[in-house]
């Protein structure tokens, strides 16, 4: 299950990118210590989530408190 949503994360953020230049989905780690979004699904940042890995809209993200990860971005 978990590489069916990441791999469909990857697929809806390969779209994002054609349609415009700032992806409007992001990735997550719903672990309880996380509080960044990535802007790919295999940033390194996300080796060590103890949660799941979601796309969910950088709007979504931005209203969660999360800040941009110093990796990916």
């Amino acid at each position: 299950m978990k590489k069916l949503t990441l791999t469909l994360a990857t697929l809806l953020l390969l779209s994002s990118f054609s349609l415009e230049s700032s992806p409007s989905t992001v990735y997550i780690c719903t672990g309880p210590k996380a509080k960044v979004y990535h802007s790919v699904s295999t940033c390194r940042g996300l080796n060590r989530c103890s949660g799941e890995v979601v796309a969910v809209s950088l709007a979504k993200a931005k209203k969660m408190g999360r800040r941009e990860c110093k990796i990916c971005w």
